[in-house]
């Protein structure tokens, strides 16, 4: 049981990832996501962590399950993830930013797909 949460899991942030070149495909998020750690571990772990909290924020707020399962609320958290890393400095308020930017994603990602 606690196996296969984790595989469907690792399927969904890897299509969330790779959802941001537009491929529903776990590996090829995974092979986007090593070379994000290649060029830099700590864009890695943004982009990681937006995706992970802009996932549960969709889960926790009952959107498709189908769309969550494709990917389709991660890869906005981890665009911000990437973007944090990027623009600022690592600080706990940038750490803060990303956290609540990768939430945002998520309801403005289901706001435009309601139109």
């Amino acid at each position: 049981m606690k196996e296969a949460f984790t595989r469907k899991s690792l399927l969904i942030l890897g299509r969330g990832i790779g959802q941001v070149m537009f491929q529903n495909n776990a590996l090829s998020g995974l092979l986007m996501l090593i070379g994000i750690f290649l060029n830099s571990w700590q864009m890695g772990l943004l982009a990681v962590s937006g995706n992970i909290i802009s996932t549960l924020t969709a889960r926790i707020s009952g959107y498709d399950c189908d769309d969550i399962k494709n990917g389709l609320y991660g890869f906005n958290g981890t665009l911000v993830g990437i973007a944090v890393g990027v623009f600022m400095l690592l600080t706990v308020s940038s750490l803060m930013l990303m956290a609540i930017a990768s939430c945002a994603s998520t309801y403005i990602a289901r706001f435009f797909n309601m139109q």
